[in-house]
């Protein structure tokens, strides 16, 4: 059986201790900061991360950029020397463009590697939603199933991973053009705090509106309750954005409440901070089927 990687991006939010547990490597994507360009990093190398969101609340101008040509092109290339072959899981095509750059590098190295496979999955997630599928495909990897098994798997279960996740503001994702103009004046109005999913195209649609924080966070707890089978898989990750009394009020709710097991608190990464601004809440959990899309008029 060929050996092969599998690589997410820095949309994962995957912390570095779970990506070494795994074998999971991941592709930067870019920063650009007061027109400065840097590096987006899981790591937290150049800002910490209360730096990091201390820029987006002081109004510096930071936007994110996709994975170069170069970046995939350069790693790639080092893992097909090693005989690796490469499976990227990366975030959603509605969100960023970054497996156009991916398939450029592929005409590339398939050329130079023609016995070497490299292949992305559409996996229509982002931010944890997409942490855990890797995770989770990365478990199976080592198992011993095939990269074809894998990509199987992925293709099966990609719309069980469920995402519940409300902001301050929706000025963020109106700026990065992850919502739409309507929903983010309607988010904004009068404490009103929106709560949104990742929907079945890979875009974030808001669900469902609520007034202030304490109403946010019992949404996000109910939605969660209604959608995780404990059975079957009881993981919840909160995630946040400098939140942390809010997740770790999330985090006792799912544990004394709902009576999961696996509660794991984690820091919104870069990317997806920048698109959704300081105070972003979230949870994340393996459950019911996600249907709705946007534009279904549900």
């Amino acid at each position: 059986m060929a050996k092969y990687k599998i690589y997410t991006d820095t949309a994962s939010d995957l912390a570095k201790d779970i990506r070494e547990k795994y074998g999971i490597g991941y592709f930067q994507m870019g920063l650009v900061v007061d027109g400065r360009q840097t590096v987006a990093d899981l790591d937290w190398g150049e800002f910490t991360f209360e730096e990091f969101y201390k820029l987006l609340s002081d109004g510096h101008d930071v936007k994110t950029t996709l994975i170069t040509v170069e970046t995939f092109h350069d790693i790639i290339e080092e893992e097909f020397k090693k005989g690796n072959d490469v499976l990227y899981l990366g975030c959603s095509t509605a969100l960023t463009g970054s497996i156009n750059s991916f398939n450029l590098a592929k005409e590339i190295l398939q050329e130079k590697y023609p016995e070497r496979k490299m292949v992305a999955i559409p996996t229509f997630a982002a931010s944890i939603t997409l942490g855990l599928m890797v995770v989770d495909a990365a478990k199976l990897a080592q198992k011993g199933a095939s990269m074809e098994e894998v990509c199987k798997w992925v293709e099966d279960n990609r719309f069980f991973y469920n995402q519940f996740c409300t902001v301050d503001t929706l000025t963020y994702l109106k700026k990065a053009g992850r919502v739409k103009g309507t929903a983010a004046f309607f988010g904004n109005l009068m404490g009103v705090k929106p709560l949104f999913i990742s929907d079945r195209k890979g875009n974030n649609l808001v669900i469902e509106k609520v007034k202030g924080t304490k109403a946010s966070l019992d949404a996000i707890y109910n939605h969660i309750k209604e959608v995780i089978d404990l059975s079957k898989d009881d993981r919840i990750v909160v995630l946040h954005a400098v939140a942390l009394d809010r997740a770790e009020a999330l985090k006792k709710r799912f544990e004394e409440e709902l009576g999961s097991k696996h509660v794991v608190i984690a820091k919104m990464g870069p990317i997806v901070g920048t698109t959704c601004g300081p105070n972003t809440i979230a949870a994340f959990c393996y459950g019911a089927e996600v249907t709705r899309y946007e534009g279904d008029g549900k």
